[in-house]
C-alpha cells in the first residue's frame, strides 16, 4: 500500500469512486436492455428488471456523478460528510474492523472513531462504514488521521488497528 501524500495544510478526503459506481452502473443499465430485448416475459418481469437492475444502476450512475465527499480529515479535525465529528483536541482514537454478524461472510469494516465529550467525562464513539466503492483504502485513512492528529495536537493519539482479516 502506498503512503498518501498528506500535507499539514492541505485535506485528505475521501469520497465515492467514480469509476466503481460509473462501472457498476453501466452493467446494471446493460443486463436490464439486454434482459428486456432479449425476450418478451411480460410485465411482472419488467416491473421486477426494473427493480433489480434499472433503478440501482440509475443510482449508481447518480453517485458516480455526484462524486460527494464523505469523510474530510484535515488539522482542525475529522468530518463525517459535512458534520464535524470532534477536533483533534478532543481525539482519544481509531479503529478499523470488520463488523462480523451471525451468518455473514461478507465483508463489513466499519471506523470506530472515539472522542471525549466536552467535559471530558465521557468518550463517545462514532461508527462509520468503511464502503466497497469509497476511492481511499482503511490503511490510508488510519494513516491521515494519525498525521493530522499529530499536525493538530501536540498530544500523540493512541492508535489502534485491527487485523483486517479475522
Amino acid at each position: 500500500m502506498s503512503q498518501p501524500k498528506l500535507d499539514e495544510n492541505g485535506e485528505f478526503l475521501v469520497k465515492d469512486s467514480k469509476s466503481i459506481n460509473l462501472l457498476i452502473g453501466v452493467i446494471m443499465i446493460a443486463i436490464f436492455f439486454i434482459s428486456q430485448f432479449v425476450g418478451d416475459y411480460g410485465w411482472s418481469n419488467f416491473l421486477m428488471g426494473t427493480g433489480l437492475f434499472l433503478v440501482p444502476g440509475a443510482v449508481a450512475i447518480s453517485r458516480a456523478r455526484r462524486n460527494t465527499v464523505i469523510m474530510r480529515i484535515n488539522k482542525t479535525g475529522f468530518y463525517y460528510g459535512t458534520q464535524l465529528i470532534a477536533g483533534w483536541d478532543l481525539f482519544y482514537d481509531a479503529r478499523v474492523h470488520d463488523r462480523m454478524g451471525v451468518g455473514n461472510f461478507r465483508d463489513n469494516f466499519v471506523l470506530d472513531f472515539r472522542y471525549y465529550s466536552e467535559d471530558r467525562a465521557l468518550i463517545y464513539t462514532r461508527s462509520i462504514p468503511l464502503t466497497n466503492t469509497q476511492d481511499k483504502a482503511e490503511e490510508e485513512v488510519i494513516q491521515a488521521i494519525q498525521f493530522f492528529c499529530d499536525a493538530g495536537r501536540s498530544v500523540e493519539p493512541a492508535l489502534k488497528q485491527d487485523n483486517l482479516h479475522q
